[in-house]
C-alpha cells in the first residue's frame, strides 16, 4: 500500500478503537445525549461525497497495473466496514432473536448500546459519502444489477458453473450482492430509525416489538450475507484479487483485460 493508504488505515483503526473507548463512557446513554450527531454524520457524509466528485479521475495504467480504487474509494469503503462491524459486534452483545443476551443490567447494556450508536454514526458517514459520490458522479448505475447479471452472472455462474465474461468494473455477482446489501441495510435503517424515535416519542410497545423483530430478522440475514460474502472472497482466486485491490488500489492489466473487459475497454478508449 502507498504511504497515504497506510496513514488512512491507521486513522480508520483509531476510529474503530476510539468508538469502542467512547462507548465505555460511564453511566451515559450517548443516544439520549447526542441524538443530533446522527444528522451531523449524514450531512458530513453528503459533503464529503460532493467534495470527492471534484477529485475523481480516470483509471490509469502504470507498470502493468490498473488503478481500480482511489484513496476516496478506499476511505468510503473501509469507513463503512468499520461502522458495520461495530454494529454487528454490539448487536451480538445486546443479543437478538435466539442468540443469548450478554447484558442483564441497565449498566451492562450501556456499553453495547453506545457502541451501536457510534457504529451507526460511522456507517451513516461512510454510507452517505458513498451514495452521494456515486449518485452525483453517475456511477451508481454501474452497481445496479440487471436481469442478466442476476441470471447469468450470479446464478448461472455460481450454481451452474457457466462462463460469464465481458464484465464491467464490478462483477455481476458483486452487483447482485450490492442489491441484497442495499435491501437488507435499508430495512435495518428504517426499523432502526423507528426504534430510535421510540426513545423520544410515545410509540406503542406493540409497534416497537414488531419493529424490533423485523430489525433483528434482517440483521441476522445481513450477518449471513456478510459470512457468505467473506467465504466467496476467500475461496475464489478471482475474488481474492479484488480483495487485494482494496488494500493496494490496483489490479494487473492482464486481469482487468480478461475479467473486466467492458471496464478495461471504457478507460482505454
Amino acid at each position: 500500500m502507498s504511504r497515504t493508504k497506510w496513514l488512512v488505515s491507521i486513522a480508520l483503526l483509531a476510529v474503530f478503537a476510539g468508538g469502542i473507548l467512547l462507548s465505555s463512557f460511564p453511566d451515559t446513554l450517548l443516544l439520549s445525549k447526542l441524538p443530533w450527531l446522527l444528522i451531523v454524520s449524514a450531512v458530513a457524509g453528503i459533503l464529503l461525497g460532493l467534495l470527492r466528485k471534484r477529485f475523481t479521475c480516470k483509471a490509469i495504467i502504470e507498470n502493468g497495473k490498473v488503478q481500480r480504487h482511489e484513496i476516496g474509494s478506499f476511505i468510503e469503503h473501509w469507513l463503512t466496514v468499520v461502522g458495520i462491524f461495530l454494529l454487528i459486534i454490539s448487536g451480538f452483545i445486546i443479543g437478538f432473536l435466539f442468540f443469548p443476551h450478554f447484558t442483564d443490567t441497565l449498566k451492562s447494556i450501556l456499553f453495547p448500546l453506545n457502541m451501536h450508536f457510534i457504529g451507526l454514526n460511522i456507517t451513516l458517514l461512510g454510507g452517505f459519502y458513498f451514495l452521494t459520490d456515486y449518485i452525483f458522479s453517475c456511477k451508481l448505475s454501474s452497481l445496479i444489477p440487471n436481469f442478466k447479471d442476476l441470471s447469468e452472472g450470479t446464478i448461472g455462474k455460481y450454481l451452474f458453473k457457466k462462463e460469464c465474461c465481458n464484465e464491467g468494473k464490478y462483477l455481476s455477482s458483486q452487483k447482485a450482492a450490492f442489491l441484497v446489501y442495499a435491501i437488507l441495510g435499508g430495512v435495518q435503517i428504517i426499523t432502526g430509525f423507528i426504534k430510535i424515535m421510540g426513545h423520544f416519542w410515545g410509540i406503542s410497545h406493540t409497534a416497537l416489538a414488531v419493529t424490533t423483530l423485523i430489525h433483528d430478522i434482517f440483521s441476522l440475514l445481513f450477518v449471513i450475507m456478510v459470512i457468505v460474502h467473506v467465504l466467496f472472497v476467500v475461496l475464489s482466486t478471482k475474488h481474492r484479487t479484488l480483495l487485494k485491490s482494496w488494500f493496494t488500489g490496483n489490479v494487473s492489466e492482464s486481469y482487468a483485460k480478461e475479467e473486466h473487459k467492458v471496464w478495461y475497454d471504457q478507460f482505454t478508449k
